[in-house]
C-alpha cells in the first residue's frame, strides 16, 4: 500500500486530493478497498517512501532540508503490519 512521488526539479505539479468518508459505503459489499492492511514481508523500496506518511523514512534516506520535523509523524505501516527487520522503536504504535 505504500506509494511515493518524486520531487520535481522544474515546472510544477498540480494535485487534486479529495478526502471523503462514508461509513455506510465503507460497510457495503461494494466497497473497493475492503482488503485488510497486510503485514509487510520486507522493507519497502526506497522509491516508494514518503516523508509525510512513512514512519521508517529516515531509516532509508535523509529527510529533505528543513523537513526533519516530519520525523515520527508518519502512520505507515501500522504497528501490526511492520516487516520483521523494522527498527523496534518504530514498530510501536505511537498514534
Amino acid at each position: 500500500r505504500r506509494h511515493g512521488a518524486d520531487d520535481i526539479a522544474s515546472g510544477e505539479r498540480n494535485n487534486l486530493i479529495v478526502w471523503n468518508q462514508n461509513a455506510r459505503y465503507r460497510a457495503s459489499p461494494g466497497y473497493v478497498n475492503r482488503q485488510p492492511y497486510l503485514r509487510e514481508a520486507a522493507p519497502p523500496d526506497k522509491r516508494c517512501l514518503s516523508y509525510t506518511h512513512d514512519r521508517d523514512f529516515g531509516d532509508f534516506t535523509a529527510y529533505p532540508p528543513g523537513l526533519e520535523e516530519f520525523r515520527g509523524r508518519g502512520w505507515c505501516p501500522p504497528a501490526f503490519a511492520c516487516y520483521d527487520s523494522m527498527a523496534p522503536a518504530l514498530k510501536k504504535d505511537e498514534l
